[in-house]
C-alpha cells in the first residue's frame, strides 16, 4: 500500500500533469505515467495510471465537446476492440515493448522531420479505424499512446481545439478499452480504489485549469509547442530503447 504522503504528492502530480496534457494534447500521461515509477510497482502502475488517464481525457472531450470531429471518434471506435483482443492473448507472454516504444519514436520523427516531398500523415477519416486498432494492442502494452497517436492529429485543418478535443475522445476509448483487459488478467482495482478516486480527482480539477489555459494560447504558439512536446516525448523513447538494449546485452 502507498503512504499518505507519497499518495499527496502523486495526486499533486496528477493535477499538474493533466494541465499538461489539457493544454498541450500530450505528454502528460507519459510524465504521469514516468512519475509513478518512483511510488508503485510495475504491475500496478499501467492498469491504475490508466484509469486516471480515463477521467483526464474524458472530462477534457466533455469540455471540449462541441470541437470532436465526431466521424474520426467513430472510426477510431470501430477499430479498437479488434487490437485489443490481440492484446489480450499476448499481455501475459510479452515482457519486453521496445519495438512498440521503436514504432512510436519513427512516427513521431517522421512527422517532424520529414522532407518536404515526402507525404504527410494526413490519413482520411475512415484510415483511423487502423490507429484504433492499434491503440487497442499497444495501450495495455506500453500504457500511454497519446505520442503515437499525436502525428495524426497534427495538420493544418484541425484547430487546436480539434486536435486537444478528439484526441481526448479516443484516448478517452483507448483507456477505457483496457479496463476489461487488465480485469481478464485479474488485476484487483478496488485493492487501490482510494489511490484510483484522490488521483482522478486531481486529474479532473487539473484537467479543468488547463482547458481554461488552452483557449488563451495562440494557435502558432499552441503548434510550436505540440511539436516540441512530439520531440521530447520520442527522445524519451529512444532512451527507453537503449535502456532495454543495454540491459540485454549485458546479461
Amino acid at each position: 500500500m502507498i503512504d499518505p504522503f507519497s499518495l499527496t504528492l502523486l495526486s499533486f502530480f496528477a493535477f499538474l500533469t493533466s494541465i499538461i496534457s489539457a493544454v498541450v494534447g500530450m505528454g502528460g500521461g507519459i510524465v504521469f505515467l514516468s512519475l509513478m515509477t518512483f511510488f508503485l510497482p510495475l504491475q500496478v502502475i499501467v492498469p491504475v495510471h490508466g484509469i486516471v488517464q480515463l477521467i483526464s481525457n474524458s472530462t477534457r472531450t466533455w469540455f471540449l465537446r462541441s470541437h470532436v470531429i465526431k466521424p474520426i471518434f467513430w472510426w477510431f471506435l470501430l477499430g479498437l476492440p479488434l487490437g485489443a483482443i490481440g492484446s489480450t492473448y499476448i499481455i501475459k507472454k510479452i515482457n519486453d515493448p521496445t519495438m512498440g516504444y521503436l514504432l512510436i519514436a519513427l512516427i513521431i520523427m517522421y512527422t517532424l522531420f520529414k522532407p518536404k516531398k515526402m507525404p504527410h500523415l494526413t490519413i482520411p477519416y475512415p484510415g483511423f479505424v487502423l490507429i484504433g486498432a492499434m491503440v487497442g494492442f499497444l495501450g495495455p502494452l506500453i500504457g500511454a499512446t497519446g505520442p503515437f497517436m499525436a502525428p495524426f492529429f497534427l495538420r493544418d485543418d484541425f484547430s487546436k481545439e480539434n486536435i486537444i478535443a478528439t484526441k481526448s475522445s479516443v484516448q478517452t476509448m483507448g483507456h477505457l478499452i483496457k479496463i476489461p483487459v487488465f480485469l481478464s488478467v485479474g488485476f484487483p482495482y478496488m485493492e487501490h480504489s482510494v489511490m484510483i478516486g484522490l488521483l482522478t480527482l486531481a486529474a479532473v480539477i487539473g484537467t479543468k485549469a488547463g482547458v481554461l489555459l488552452l483557449g488563451e494560447i495562440n494557435e502558432k504558439i499552441f503548434r510550436v509547442i505540440f511539436k516540441s512536446a512530439l520531440f521530447f516525448a520520442a527522445m524519451r523513447l529512444f532512451y527507453k530503447i537503449y535502456i532495454s538494449v543495454s540491459a540485454i546485452s549485458t546479461v
